[in-house]
Parts: C-alpha cells; sequence; structure tokens
C-alpha cells in the first residue's frame, strides 16, 4: 500500500466479536480504518481496533442496519461493507448494492441464509444434495416423515453452527424438535428471524452416515481459491454440535472434488468477491454431498489454522480486494497455499449451568497451546444438548506433522488441554425456596 493510500472498511457484527478476532485482527494489520455496526454495548465503544462505533439496539431490523452501514460508508469514504457472521451477509450485500459495488449479490446472500432456499437452488443446479421437505406445520411433517421413513435430520430454515440441528428417530422426537425451533423463532433467538417469519420455517432431510467436513476458501474475480478442508467430529447424532475441527484434511486426494463443487455453486450464485464455505457430509457410498453453504468462511479459529498449514491467508486476499486492489496484484503478492506444515485443532468447550470461571489455566504453558477465547462471560448461563448449543469456549491447539501421520493425533492433545482450562461451571436452577 502507497504511503498516500487509504483502506476504510465498515464491518457489521451484530454479536459475536469475540469469535472473530483474527479476522479483525488482520484488517489492523493491512491499516485498514474500521468502523463498526453492532449490537455489543460492553466496552465496545472505547475499543481501539475500530476507528467509530454505531451501536443499535438488538430489536434493530434488518433494514435499520443496512441504513446505517450505508450511510457510514458514504460518511467515511469506505470502500465496502463487510461482515465475518452469517447472520449479517444479508445486510452486507444489500449495502454494498445500495452503494453500487457491482459484486455484490444480494439474492445470493438470501439463498445462503436459508436452507430450504439452498436445497431448492441446488437441486435446479444439479449440485450434489439430498431429499428434503419443507415445513410450515407440525403435523404436516409428521405425515411426511411417515412416509419418507426415519431417521431424519430437522432443522430450522435460518440458523447457524448447527443450532437447532437434530436426528430424530421416531414421531415424538419429531414433533419435540420442531416445537422447540418454534419456540427459538418466538424468543428471537439468535438474530435468525428479524423479518416476518417464513411460511416454511424449518426443513426435514435424509441423513448421512459418513465423514463431514468443511471447506473454506476466497473468491477473487468469479475464480474460487482452496484455503483448507477441515475434518470434523464424526458424530451420528442426535445433535451435531461443533468440535474437532482438524487440519491438515485426511482425504487431500478429494480436496480438488470439493473445490469442484465450490466452483460449481459460486458460478450457479453468481458470485465475484467474495469468503465462501461450505460443509459437506459423505453418504453410504462415500459420495460428499453438499449440508450448506454460505458467502462467509468459518468463524473462530479455522481461518488461523488455514494460514498456520497452508500459509495462505484468504481474510487478506478477500480485504484486498474489496478495497479495490487488482486481483493480478492480489494473486501474485499474497502466499500461495503451501504444502501442510504441522496439524492444529479446534475444540470447543460446552457445558450447561451458570459461568463462574473461564480463562486458559494451566493451558497455557503447553507447546501445543495456540489460543483460547473463553466466549461466555462469568455469570452468563450456556447450554448444551437438547436446549441449543452455547459456545462457552473455544481453544486451538497445534503440533508437528508430516506426510503419512494421522491427523487425528491431534484430538487427545486438545482434549488434554480442554482439562487445563480454568472453566468452572455453577448449577443454574434457582435456589431450593427456604
Amino acid at each position: 500500500m502507497s504511503a498516500d493510500s487509504r483502506r476504510c472498511l465498515v464491518l457489521v457484527m451484530r454479536r459475536g466479536l469475540g469469535t472473530q478476532i483474527d479476522h479483525v485482527q488482520t484488517m489492523l494489520d493491512m491499516a485498514v480504518e474500521i468502523h463498526l455496526v453492532t449490537s455489543e454495548t460492553a466496552g465496545i465503544h472505547d475499543d481501539p481496533r475500530f476507528a467509530s462505533v454505531n451501536s443499535l439496539p438488538k430489536s434493530a431490523s434488518i433494514r435499520d442496519f443496512v441504513d446505517v452501514a450505508v450511510r457510514t460508508a458514504r460518511e467515511r469514504a469506505a470502500s465496502a461493507v463487510v461482515t465475518f457472521n452469517e447472520t449479517e451477509i444479508e445486510i452486507a450485500e444489500t449495502a454494498n448494492a445500495e452503494l453500487g459495488l457491482d459484486w455484490a449479490r444480494v439474492e445470493a446472500a438470501y439463498t445462503c441464509r436459508d436452507k430450504l432456499k439452498q436445497r431448492i437452488f441446488l437441486r435446479e443446479h444439479d449440485i450434489p444434495t439430498v431429499w428434503f421437505h419443507p415445513v410450515s406445520d407440525v403435523q404436516g411433517a409428521v405425515d411426511a416423515a411417515a412416509k419418507q421413513g426415519y431417521p431424519l435430520i430437522v432443522k430450522p430454515t435460518r440458523a447457524a453452527a448447527s443450532e437447532y440441528v437434530e436426528l430424530v428417530h421416531d414421531e415424538t422426537r419429531l414433533a419435540a424438535a420442531l416445537t422447540q425451533i418454534e419456540n427459538m423463532i418466538a424468543e428471537r433467538r439468535g438474530h435468525y428471524y428479524d423479518q416476518v417469519v417464513p411460511e416454511n420455517w424449518a426443513i426435514l432431510e435424509e441423513f448421512l452416515p459418513g465423514q463431514e467436513v468443511t471447506m473454506d476458501g476466497v473468491v477473487l474475480d468469479g475464480e474460487f481459491i482452496l484455503g483448507g478442508v477441515h475434518n470434523k467430529m464424526d458424530t451420528q447424532g442426535p445433535f451435531f454440535d461443533e468440535d474437532l475441527y482438524t487440519l491438515p484434511f485426511s482425504h487431500p486426494e478429494r480436496e480438488a472434488e470439493l473445490a469442484g463443487i465450490a466452483r460449481a455453486i459460486i458460478t450457479a450464485l453468481g458470485m465475484r468477491t467474495c469468503l465462501f464455505n461450505a460443509e459437506l457430509r459423505a453418504d453410504a457410498d462415500g459420495a460428499y454431498r453438499i449440508v450448506e453453504f454460505s458467502i462467509r468462511m468459518s468463524g473462530g479459529h479455522p481461518y488461523r489454522h488455514i494460514r498456520d498449514v497452508y500459509a495462505i491467508d484468504l481474510v487478506r486476499m478477500y480485504v484486498r480486494a474489496v478495497c479495490g486492489d487488482p486481483v493480478a496484484d492480489i494473486i501474485a503478492q499474497e502466499n500461495r497455499r503451501q504444502e501442510p506444515r504441522m496439524t492444529v485443532c479446534a475444540k470447543v468447550v460446552y457445558a450447561e449451568g451458570r459461568v463462574i470461571r473461564n480463562s486458559v489455566g494451566e493451558a497455557l504453558h503447553s507447546p501445543y497451546f495456540r489460543v483460547y477465547y473463553p466466549v461466555a462471560r462469568p455469570g452468563s448461563e450456556v447450554r448444551s444438548g437438547t436446549r441449543g448449543f452455547d459456545y462457552t469456549g473455544l481453544l486451538s491447539v497445534w503440533m508437528p506433522w508430516k506426510p503419512g501421520d494421522d491427523p487425528s493425533v491431534v484430538h487427545t492433545v486438545a482434549r488434554d488441554l480442554a482439562a487445563k482450562l480454568d472453566v468452572e461451571i455453577g448449577d443454574d436452577r434457582p435456589p431450593a425456596a427456604p
């Protein structure tokens, strides 16, 4: 960047700044002037990372956030509006379209945010998907499930991080899972259903029993550049809490196949500039099919993992693109993806109750320790299982690796270090009456 140039972006993050620390730090390292639009309030106006902060109430609508983002971008002469959150991609793309940026794709963002729209989109473009059925009422879903047969996946059409996703085996559990989703929508939890609740608010899907992976990359001038494919925890339900994200990929010979699926989605969406994430799972025959996809990358540790293992910096490349750097310069000047140089793992700390303490503790002294995000503050309540999932903390570990090693050896290290964190959870039940 020349001495007289200036990089300025509006960052929309209604929540979740505590799990996107690396993403924001990269912007700071690039001397980007960051203007934050958020719903967070605790200490945010004194945060030195941000040149300005607009804090809107949690009840503010998507339209409210778009208006503030656009106004801020115009007042500050920002190049674009960005987000690293799934729940804000509609806001960012709409704002960029209203700013006249020709690479903005509003309809793509709305497709990514709605899992039913995703399924219809994949079917229309002949991209590997699964049997699905839209849900508008509980009894209709029960009838459809009886015809299709169990087990089936139940999920809300608008959520993130596998919240409220469940593998059900019978009518009783299906009805209970759908009722829970209805309650979540009524409570307006997680910014998932900010607008009018759609007619179809949940979806039933075929269950894929094979390996699940998450793939991240960046799209520059319409071309997909692979960052990495994380192995995920092998789970057969009933819940699909995110855990044990591990690099390098255990089947590197299949990376080209997965990248090809990503390119098919990006081409069909018409994307020119974005980060990209896709979750895939293998069927009984080993063929990967799409679980979901989005025009953002994984939050938390996967971004750092990809940099550590493959030396490619997806966020840096993306930020340069949205700031207007020529794509040819970005490709020529940034690190290309290298061969794996270590193994890494993200371990999620889940708990049920009220947080008493939450810090790194003795894990800090291990050579395998990378970083810990204590997501839940002391005094807050966290939950897991049938009540939904909250991140109590996110731990990242790394260790030496050479070709031919099984990346899963790092799982034991991650679990051992998680046990050394200074995390104490109390009972969140109200005290008994005297």
